[in-house]
């Protein structure tokens, strides 16, 4: 690979058949779907421990918690299953390359962000809410102040060490890079399904998908072009924490 990119996977190729293709989509979409089934599985381990009373914050301070123990789990188990060693992990000490990388990443992202909701709002199609987003609009804005922090210390470095890490990276030997980054795209925004899918219509959750691939491929390249998770991370992890504190604002106030 290219120096600056992600590596310990070997060099980039084209794919050798278009089977290969198809079946490294399919791991890829089977990672993210366990991904999935063991947040759920950590969630509802998690409320049981904590009982039946706990409110509402509490259930969402969980919900990030078996964030984090849901793609470590599934991290954990793709590394021992290839054999491989925390070497394959690429959270590293930004160089100064690296963060003005994040740095344009973070403008990036939003600028892709606004641009999409112009198009989009000129279309007359409208976005889908996540589901914090309708707790909060539902009375409980103080929710959101939770989800700052936890952007930067669990949202952001579990969801890139899943969806960059291990799901992009391991396409690297049947895509090209940037092949690899759009699959992994795709597979981070039907992810986002179940979080958008409630109380949405089917063009309003199309809508949010679509934003959220174009927002994934910002995340990608620049996971690529550094080969640092942390970067990525910073990126994804700012983006969320300035949206759930424009919302508090909103909400609030």
């Amino acid at each position: 690979m290219e120096d600056g990119t992600a590596t310990g996977v070997g060099e980039s190729s084209a794919p050798t058949s278009l089977g290969e293709m198809v079946r490294a989509v399919l791991q890829s979409g089977a990672l993210g779907f366990s991904g999935l089934l063991a947040i759920s599985v950590w969630a509802s381990i998690l409320l049981v421990l904590a009982g039946d009373q706990v409110g509402t914050m509490v259930q969402s301070g969980l919900s990030v918690v078996s964030l984090g123990l849901g793609t470590g789990t599934v991290a954990l188990i793709f590394l021992a299953g290839r054999g491989l060693g925390r070497s394959y992990l690429d959270f590293k000490i930004p160089t100064r390359r690296d963060l003005g990388y994040t740095a344009a990443g973070i403008v990036a992202i939003f600028l892709v962000m606004f641009l999409l909701s112009f198009l989009l709002t000129q279309l007359g199609v409208r976005t889908a809410s996540h589901s914090v987003e309708q707790q909060a609009r539902n009375g409980n804005p103080a929710i959101l102040l939770l989800f700052i922090p936890l952007s930067w210390l669990v949202i952001g470095p579990c969801e890139e060490l899943l969806y960059r890490n291990i799901i992009q990276k391991s396409l690297y030997d049947s895509f090209s890079e940037y092949g690899a980054v759009v699959v992994a795209s795709i597979v981070f925004a039907l992810a986002h399904v179940l979080a958008y899918a409630t109380g949405s219509t089917l063009l309003e959750l199309v809508g949010t998908l679509l934003v959220i691939f174009f927002l994934s491929l910002v995340l990608g390249t620049v996971y690529l072009k550094t080969g640092n998770l942390t970067a990525s991370a910073l990126v994804h992890g700012t983006f969320d924490a300035i949206l759930f504190a424009l919302m508090y604002l909103q909400f609030a106030g």
